[in-house]
């Protein structure tokens, strides 16, 4: 399991990177998706999450990604990153800040 330091800065990376609305490349993306996979890997309500980050990863990973089909992995991340963060199991400060990545998402997907 990843540490709290990894949390936390992967966190800072997302809503950084995306939450200003400005564009990053594949690769950075692809970067941060490695990143999130490490600390959600083993977490049983983050399955879903899980697969649609490799999904999304693969598509960044093509030489020509489909737009479309990364908006709807970013927006279905989103909803599900929502549904994770208003998990009973979830205290506050952790689920504001997964409010605030799929925010984040949210922004990105409907800039493409």
């Amino acid at each position: 399991m990843a540490s709290h330091a990894l949390d936390q800065r992967l966190f800072d990376q997302t809503v950084g990177a995306f939450g200003d609305g400005t564009a990053t490349s594949p690769a950075d993306g692809v970067q941060l998706i490695n990143g999130w996979l490490k600390v959600i890997e083993g977490n049983i309500s983050a399955e879903i999450i899980e697969g649609k980050l490799k999904e999304l990863r693969s598509e960044l990973q093509f030489t020509n990604p489909d737009a479309d089909r990364i908006r709807a992995l970013l927006f279905s991340l989103a909803d599900h990153t929502s549904q994770v963060a208003q998990g009973s199991n979830i205290q506050d400060q952790t689920s504001g800040k997964l409010e605030n990545v799929a925010t984040s998402l949210r922004k990105l997907a409907g800039q493409l």
